[in-house]
């Protein structure tokens, strides 16, 4: 292949990390209202501002990036010196192709790539077509078997995909989800939220009342967010690699290495119980992509078709005898205990912040029950070959199966732990990600000698 160059928006992206060059400046002058110093500073900062763009457009213009036969990508950068850099096809374990609405709309793609075992990643800023073809280079789709969720299961995967503020509402939408009502207990229900409605108006707070809407118009940005990504939302699987691409506005593509994948991630809330599906991300090398590979429906042969050989946790209970119960429960306890008494006391001096504090106590105490969760069911066990762990992290439950062959293993015992015969085991994968499970039982782990 011949070498081609960067697009211009490569520019943009060298000045956006000199950005503080100009502005602190700026900010001792503001501080002291010299009003000329500041005419005088912004000058030498548009000078200044000026030759680190033509600089970075010289070294844009030298420089240029080619795939040879081999496979093989060079990242030339010339100006004076030149820096080159190689990065083989087979050592790639992840590549993501992102465009957003400002680089659509200039030509332009955002190509990350992840070199396996690294956390040093590439970023390079191309035409679109030259990125499409980098990617086709570094990771072909060939003979791909594709998928593409329709009707509810698009659905599930926007609401899913959405951050932890859906969880609020995924209740709601999984009761709409199933059979519908009799009329008669439709009405009954409205009915039953219009009066709750009318006792909002009229007792609770402004303040509390502008936190119930703030708290609805995020829930309602992140649900169309999910949305957006979920359009035009296509997963496949090759004999080397996993792929997926999607996006309305800004659009995405990811293709991860079968070869260096590093863990499969299962989410469980309890709005994936009461939907029924889960959300299922994957990570390979230090690409650890916060957009859903895909969601799983717990009848459905899809995962194991994407992923062979998946495999998860046991659904046992866990012997929780001589577990640490101040890792579970302080990190969230403290501030729940200090939430109560702080609303005790706002009873009887402000009462206006009773109910504001109430709501803060209630997400403190949704934090305390995901933590007992954690506390009955975290683990680690070895599963038809593949290592296995559940672990809880705000509210949501992870189970994870190990990929990779051989992740690092590390063990840390206070001297408490071990005189119960626990330790806290931390995974360390390829490319420096880690997983980390708690007051973990020593004689439950035949693959560790202690």
């Amino acid at each position: 292949m011949t070498e081609r160059s960067f697009h211009p928006f490569a520019v943009l992206h060298f000045l956006r990390k000199t950005i503080l060059l100009y502005l602190l400046p700026l900010l001792q002058v503001l501080f002291a209202r010299n009003w000329a110093a500041l005419r005088t500073a912004l000058v030498q900062g548009a000078a200044l501002l000026a030759v680190i763009a033509a600089v970075s457009a010289a070294v844009l213009h030298t420089s240029r990036w080619q795939v040879d036969e081999h496979g093989t990508l060079r990242v030339c950068w010339r100006l004076g010196v030149r820096l080159d850099r190689c990065l083989k096809a087979g050592q790639l374990a992840a590549v993501t192709l992102e465009r957003p609405l400002l680089y659509r709309l200039a030509g332009a793609s955002r190509v990350v790539l992840y070199p396996a075992g690294q956390k040093r990643t590439l970023t390079l800023l191309l035409n679109a077509q030259d990125a499409q073809l980098l990617a086709d280079c570094m990771m072909p789709r060939r003979d791909a078997v594709a998928h593409t969720p329709r009707g509810g299961e698009k659905l599930a995967f926007a609401v899913l995909g959405a951050n932890g503020l859906s969880t609020l509402a995924l209740l709601a939408l999984a009761v709409r989800q199933s059979r519908p009502y009799v009329p008669d207990a439709q009405t009954a229900a409205f009915a039953h939220l219009n009066q709750l409605a009318a006792w909002a108006a009229r007792w609770l707070p402004m303040g509390t009342a502008w936190l119930l809407v703030l708290g609805g118009v995020l829930f309602c940005a992140s649900l169309a967010r999910s949305a957006a990504h979920a359009a035009h939302y296509t997963v496949w699987r090759t004999e080397s690699h996993l792929g997926s691409r999607g996006g309305f506005v800004h659009r995405y593509e990811m293709r991860l290495a079968l070869e260096h994948l590093s863990y499969a991630d299962l989410r469980r809330s309890p709005a994936t119980r009461a939907l029924g599906c889960c959300p299922v991300f994957v990570t390979a090398g230090s690409c650890r992509p916060e957009i859903p590979l895909l969601v799983w429906r717990e009848d459905s042969p899809f995962l194991q078709e994407l992923l062979p050989g998946f495999a998860l946790p046991p659904k046992a209970p866990v012997d929780t005898a001589g577990r640490s119960i101040p890792a579970y429960f302080l990190p969230a306890g403290i501030p729940c205990g200090l939430c109560l008494l702080l609303t005790a006391v706002s009873r009887y001096t402000l009462p206006a912040l009773t109910v504001p504090l109430l709501v803060v106590t209630a997400v403190f105490a949704a934090l305390l029950a995901g933590a007992a969760v954690g506390y009955r069911r975290e683990g680690i066990w070895l599963q038809d070959g593949h290592l296995t762990l559940r672990r809880q992290r705000g509210f949501h439950l992870h189970e994870i199966c190990v990929l990779c062959p051989a992740p690092a293993l590390t063990a840390l015992r206070s001297p408490w732990a071990a005189a119960v015969g626990r330790t806290d085991l931390t995974l360390t994968f390829p490319g420096g990600v880690k997983c980390k499970v708690r007051s973990v039982k020593c004689s439950e782990l035949p693959f560790l000698l202690f």
